[in-house]
């Protein structure tokens, strides 16, 4: 009998730390269930972003008012903000 009064307090801390555990597992797998969510949603917005740009670009492409490459290189930066490789762009506040 008195072994089992010895043993019962520390069952006891072991299942607690154990639920712990258990809890702490579930809630983190819960959070990073929710950031795959919303990462899966951020890329269903740039892929849509990404497919509205080049059909833009294809529709300047076939316009004829376009006729040189400078106009559509300064429309792609106007309208488009697009940019050069390996250029920079500084921004005014």
């Amino acid at each position: 009998m008195n072994l089992r009064k010895r043993f019962s307090g520390q069952y006891t801390l072991i299942c607690m730390f154990a639920a712990f555990i258990i809890f702490t597992l579930i809630v983190g797998i819960i959070v990073q269930l929710q950031n795959i969510r919303d990462y899966k949603e951020e890329i269903y917005t740039l892929k849509y972003e990404l497919n509205s740009t080049k059909t833009d670009i294809k529709n300047l492409k076939n316009d004829d008012s376009y006729n040189n490459n400078e106009e559509l290189e300064n429309l792609a930066r106007n309208k488009l903000g697009m940019i050069k490789q390996n250029e920079i762009i500084y921004l005014e506040k």
